[in-house]
């Protein structure tokens, strides 16, 4: 799968941004603060200084809220307002491709690993071509989802979280994510190092509810 804007650095590109419009900010409030705290004899004009310091860097944090507000907003409208594309059978194979059944266990695998979701239209043409292979089961299933490498652009955001929720809704008895990393620190709290540290813990939750 190719895209035409070739973004190698999604990731990083992103954590810069949340340093310049939070992280900054949020940083200098914080010093601001913690001087005032610490050194209550300051004159009155140093009390000022750090005073105005904290509320520039209050003002950036507003301003960065606003402009996020807005841009999820319009991403929203947008996923909302697109018309689905019309089903392309080659699209369509490549991401059955990536979902497995493994009936005996009550799972639907989904491998998302080496794949970007780098817009709201690839995130609603995976999750139709989800939705229609598993709504005719007639049954819920667990989810079983690899992470290894995956990113999911800003602007995917809003519809995946959508999707996500719907299905999660409609059909899902419960969904677990894993990594290849083989590392249970470089995965996040609810990220498995493994996959069968994943498959565990489906049969875990699997127990919980007999």
């Amino acid at each position: 799968m190719t895209d035409e804007r070739q973004n190698p650095y999604p990731t990083l590109a992103l954590n810069t941004k949340v340093e310049e419009d939070f992280v900054a900010p949020l940083t200098s409030v914080r010093g601001a603060l913690e001087i005032l705290r610490d050194f209550p004899h300051l004159n009155a004009h140093e009390q000022q200084r750090f005073v105005e310091t904290a509320l520039r860097g209050c003002l950036r944090l507003e301003q960065s809220i606003d402009q996020l507000s807005a841009a999820v907003y319009a991403a929203g409208q947008k996923a909302v307002e697109d018309p689905p594309a019309e089903p392309d059978s080659a699209i369509d194979d490549e991401y059955r491709n990536r979902i497995h059944f493994l009936a005996d266990q009550d799972i639907v695998e989904l491998d998302f690993s080496n794949f970007a979701f780098t817009g709201s239209s690839v995130v609603n043409a995976f999750f139709d071509s989800l939705e229609r292979l598993v709504e005719p089961t007639g049954h819920s299933w667990y989810f079983l989802i690899n992470l290894t490498e995956c990113s999911i652009w800003p602007e995917s955001w809003v519809a995946f979280a959508h999707r996500s929720k719907r299905i999660n809704h409609t059909c899902s008895l419960g969904t677990v994510r894993y990594t290849d990393t083989g590392d249970a620190e470089a995965s996040g709290s609810d990220v498995f190092a493994s996959r069968e540290d994943a498959i565990r813990r489906i049969e875990t939750l699997k127990s919980e509810t007999r």
